[in-house]
């Protein structure tokens, strides 16, 4: 396979999950031995944090783009950011360097319009709630989205910072989650998008006992990269066993 850039440690936790199932992706090709060839930058998640915080687009960016930088001299030939928080300096990163880089948001949207969802719920950290970036970036591909109410993307959000990104992986969490997306599924979405890319290390489509489909946005970004891979031409079927 191509080799692909990782920008992670936002967090490490979920940096975690995508080197296990880009792994298990090229592992379930059946060649054996087969590895994932990538590069990996692990940011300081406390730098990134602090100037989401600030809502500091400027100060993120310029953490962002050493990142990229850096990854272009490791030849990659597509990066991903590991967050869906911090793609909202994707389209300014990609105009530093002639390498891919792989929008989370973009790569949701395909998947929802593959499976004809034009009304989608949405959970992650309140900054993908609330401001505009990921709302917008779905309305333009024509899919409508709801979010849960104030108070439940309050509870979302702490449970994500205080918890998930530490890889407390609690019951607590988990029922914070499913009932944020019965909420949705009860506001009328036809699925939910887990946002955050920490959210899928607790929640899991095959023991939540709902009919709404569940969008894990780490299994979308994956399928994404790989399908501009030559040779991996059935991502979804490659991606299939990994929760």
């Amino acid at each position: 396979m191509e080799r692909i850039g990782l920008i992670g440690g936002v967090s490490w936790a979920s940096t975690m999950e995508y080197y296990k199932r880009l792994n298990m992706a090229v592992q379930n090709t059946g060649k054996d031995f087969e590895s994932a060839d990538l590069a990996i930058i692990s940011l300081n998640f406390s730098k990134i944090l602090a100037a989401q915080k600030r809502d500091d687009n400027e100060t993120e960016f310029n953490i962002l783009s050493k990142a990229v930088h850096q990854l272009a001299q490791t030849e990659v030939k597509k990066i991903l950011i590991c967050s869906n928080t911090t793609s909202n300096t994707c389209d300014r990163l990609s105009k530093l360097v002639n390498i891919p880089i792989i929008n989370i948001i973009d790569a949701t949207a395909n998947k929802l319009i593959s499976m004809k969802v034009s009304n989608v719920g949405l959970i992650g950290t309140q900054y993908v709630m609330e401001r505009d970036f990921y709302k917008k970036r779905l309305e333009a591909k024509g899919i409508n989205v709801l979010i849960p109410r104030s108070r439940t993307r309050q509870v979302i959000h702490d449970s994500i910072y205080q918890d998930l990104c530490r890889y407390a992986l609690t019951d607590t969490s988990r029922g914070i989650m499913y009932r944020a997306i019965d909420e949705l599924a009860e506001s009328g979405a036809e699925a939910v998008i887990l946002g955050c890319t920490e959210i899928p290390l607790v929640v899991n489509d095959r023991v939540y006992q709902n009919s709404i489909k569940i969008i894990d946005s780490i299994d979308a970004h994956i399928e994404a990269a790989l399908s501009l891979t030559p040779e991996n031409n059935n991502t979804s079927s490659m991606l299939r066993h990994l929760n």
